[in-house]
């Protein structure tokens, strides 16, 4: 019955063995590199690969393969690594608003790498809020006559051209203010301008004519008029027929005529639009014959008013959201609440916008305006540009003490500096049908700012023995001209293979060519049926899906992935040993069927110099102590029966587990690996308990066993007995009664005793008194000497 046990425990055993060690052999050799035809595309499969040049490279071994692989048999000259280099072209110190040169608030500005695909790039970019950066403001005001109804909103807008100056004054010294104003196109259903209409629309006796969108006051024309030209245009309002407008069409037009808006080349550009009603969006132009789609362009006329409005549709979110991101503009929507979740629909597509309410009579249009713009100001996001051939991943820990994943920081004060991390890497199709260096920009761009990061990449798509010149076309080294011989081999001209060429298409099927790769003439496999025979020349086949592991051998007979798999490796790893056609071939004094056994006894020297204590015999490396000593442990020196020895594990256990005594914590952790900490120790066979004394006078515990392979086991308590503290109240209160209270007690109990004791006899007196007094009975004896007698016949008192 125990034989079945352990027969069956054993299958189990080596069933796990074997799994776990086909796992490691193949996570070993998981190789991406080794189907590689040339250097180009070696280098374009992944960072890890590298490509050996050599011209007498071993048949059956991969040209491509892990660097590690290619140094153990190609000269370190003639391999092809080529590492990701970097420099930072172009690093401006931080500028604020009020200097006489360009604002920075992102650094570096300009970078340069030289890459392969697939490789991970990493590198900082920075950003830092200043003071006095420069604001250009304008004002998109819808001058429908929705807007006008309410005449204290109107008022409350006119005089935004006197408040918002004032109030752009506690944002900045460095701003400009401009103003445009829209209605819709002039086209049926939008707009029918007629008389009839003017005078049933419009309740003023003046109306606006109505416009798509008409350019007001440039940004940075004379600031003390801002507020005149401002009341001027809203005075009259204009007039439309439906409740929706062509706003979209004026942010088009604010945002691309650069030169007529007069927007500065680096400042934040906002754009402040303000409505009660929707906006036309693309589509809605057609059903008034504008069927062009939106060309996204500057129109203005000579009277500063889009004049395709007929031609050209409205634009579309997604236009919007480009030209947005092109111009590296802001957008406060500030409308009315009856229109403020559509606009934040239309905000949510867009990067760089914010929504406000604006109230019924527009008294909060200068405090939404302010709120908005810190909003916006104390938001960075950073947006690739350009970037669909590349990936990339931004981290941050912003203001918090915890790094994520985002490109966005929030909450951003003047003077606050954040850090982002850039993780890059380039995609492997940029090189298609590509040769050479590949130059590629890409951009980093901060939202709603004209300031960036470039970053230009020089992409390797060919290795340097591949450029122009470096090849030789028609190489004697290729079967007598047959072929080009480049990066170390020979690419053959048509009708030629083989590794030297030297094989006619003609003759691939030739008996003679397949004599030569058997390896007994007797037999009718070629290349041992592990290959296929090529121009008398096996090629061998890869074991698995896993094209690095191959046959190899002449004859391909040999399977150099079928040895024992040890801890560290096949045949105990490369400094151990390499299998050879199925055996492993131990060297640097390993010895073993899987090279794990050292022949080193320096492990099992005992402190005396003796090996193994002279207790047993040196095996592998370790002591295997005599079964009849009563030695025990890694140098057989330990006695089970004898005195435990605490002292020789105190130092490990009482550093570990207390961080004190004679170890440092580096020496600690560099020693004392094998010390694990437990909660509580546990008892038994085998088990040595210690304690030991620490440096506050508290005991701690710990024990050491020995596993059944002879090493140490040390476990240590987390825990300490301490004594309890003294309590100097409690002796200082003893003490005193002790001497005083005590005696005290003692003199009142005496008291107390003797008074009882008088109280009591006085009280048995008392009760024999009682029982003591005679009664007042006379003398029986005695007569009295008076006597009285009464006369019988005496009649007196009748």
């Amino acid at each position: 019955m125990e034989f079945r046990a352990v027969t069956i425990i054993a299958t189990i055993y080596m069933m796990l063995t074997v799994q776990i060690n086909s796992q490691s052999i193949e996570d070993e050799f998981s190789n991406p590199c080794t189907h590689a035809e040339s250097c180009g595309g070696c280098l374009r499969l992944s960072e890890k690969c590298a490509w050996c040049s050599t011209e007498n490279h071993p048949r059956g071994v991969p040209r491509c393969d892990i660097l590690a692989n290619l140094k153990r048999h190609c000269p370190e000259k003639d391999i092809s690594n080529p590492q990701a280099k970097s420099t930072i072209t172009k690093d401006a110190d931080w500028t604020s608003g009020d200097q006489n040169r360009p604002p920075v608030q992102v650094k570096p500005q300009e970078m340069s790498f030289t890459l392969r695909p697939n490789e991970l790039v990493k590198f900082q970019l920075s950003f830092k809020q200043q003071d006095n950066y420069p604001v250009d403001l304008y004002f998109l005001l819808d001058l429908s006559f929705g807007i006008g109804r309410d005449p204290a909103a109107q008022q409350r807008l006119i005089s935004l051209g006197t408040e918002i100056p004032k109030s752009m004054q506690n944002i900045t010294n460095n701003f400009k203010l401009g103003f445009g104003t829209f209605v819709d196109k002039l086209l049926m259903p939008y707009i029918a301008w007629t008389p009839e209409i003017q005078k049933y629309r419009c309740q003023k006796p003046v109306c606006r004519d109505p416009h798509d969108f008409k350019h007001q006051v440039n940004l940075g024309e004379d600031q003390s008029s801002f507020g005149a030209k401002m009341k001027e245009a809203l005075e009259f309002v204009s007039i439309n027929l439906d409740d929706t407008e062509g706003g979209l069409d004026a942010l088009i037009q604010a945002l691309d005529c650069d030169v007529k808006i007069g927007w500065r080349d680096v400042s934040r550009r906002i754009i402040v639009y303000c409505s009660n009603s929707l906006f036309h969006l693309a589509g809605d132009g057609k059903l008034g014959g504008a069927t062009k789609h939106s060309d996204l362009k500057c129109a203005l006329n000579s009277k500063n008013e889009y004049e395709y409005e007929k031609i050209y549709d409205y634009p579309s979110v997604s236009q919007v959201a480009s030209k947005l991101k092109e111009k590296k503009a802001n957008v406060i929507f500030a409308v009315m609440q009856n229109v403020v979740s559509d606009y934040e629909i239309l905000r949510s597509f867009l990067d760089g916008a914010v929504v406000g309410k604006l109230e019924t009579d527009s008294t909060n249009i200068v405090q939404l305006i302010s709120k908005k713009y810190y909003e916006l100001r104390s938001r960075i996001k950073f947006q690739p540009n350009n970037a669909d051939f590349v990936e990339i991943k931004f981290s941050s820990q912003c203001l918090s003490n915890v790094v994520r994943e985002t490109a966005v920081c929030e909450n951003l004060e003047i003077n606050d500096q954040v850090e982002f991390e850039v993780q890059l890497i380039v995609k492997n199709d940029v090189c298609n049908g590509k040769s050479g260096v590949v130059e590629r920009n890409v951009t980093l761009d901060a939202v709603g700012l004209k300031e960036q990061l470039l970053v230009k990449l020089n992409i390797l798509c060919e290795c340097e023995c591949e450029r122009e010149g470096q090849e030789i076309p028609n190489s004697e080294k290729c079967n007598n001209g047959n072929g080009t011989f480049e990066c170390g081999m020979c690419n053959c001209n048509p009708g030629r293979y083989g590794r030297k060429c030297e094989c006619d298409e003609s003759e691939i099927s030739s008996r003679a060519s397949l004599e030569q790769c058997q390896m007994d003439k007797n037999e009718s496999l070629t290349c041992s049926g592990n290959g296929e025979c090529i121009c008398g020349v096996c090629e061998c086949y890869t074991l698995t899906a896993n094209t690095a592991q191959r046959y190899s051998g002449d004859y391909c007979q040999c399977n150099d992935y079928s040895c024992p798999v040890g801890a560290n490796g096949l045949c105990g790893g490369s400094t151990r040993g390499t299998c050879q056609c199925g055996k492993c071939a131990c060297i640097n004094n390993w010895t073993g069927d899987d090279c794990e056994c050292t022949l080193e006894t320096s492990s099992c020297l005992a402190t005396n110099g003796d090996i193994c204590n002279n207790a047993g015999l040196c095996k592998c490396g370790k002591c295997m102590c005599h079964k009849n000593s009563t030695f025990v442990g890694p140098t057989c020196e330990d006695c089970p029966t004898c005195q435990p020895k605490c002292s020789e594990h105190i130092d490990c256990a009482q550093c570990k587990a207390h961080g004190t005594g004679k170890h440092n914590r580096e020496e600690c952790d560099r020693e004392c690996a094998r010390v694990a900490l437990v909660d509580t120790l546990e008892s038994g066979k085998g088990i040595r308990n210690c304690e030991g004394i620490d440096v506050d006078g508290c005991t701690f515990f710990f024990t050491y066993e020995y596993s059944a392979s002879n090493d140490v086991i040390i476990k240590s308590q987390k825990t300490k007995d301490c004594p309890a503290e003294a309590n100097i109240a409690a002796i200082v209160g003893g003490t005193v009664a002790a001497v005083v209270l005590i005696p005290l007690l003692i003199i009142c109990l005496i008291i107390f005793i003797r008074n009882r004791r008088d109280a009591k006899e006085y009280a048995d007196f008392m009760k024999e008194r009682e029982k003591a007094r005679w009664d007042s009975g006379g003398n029986p004896i005695y007569k009295d000497p008076k006597s009285t007698f009464q006369n019988p016949t005496y009649k007196g008192g009748k």
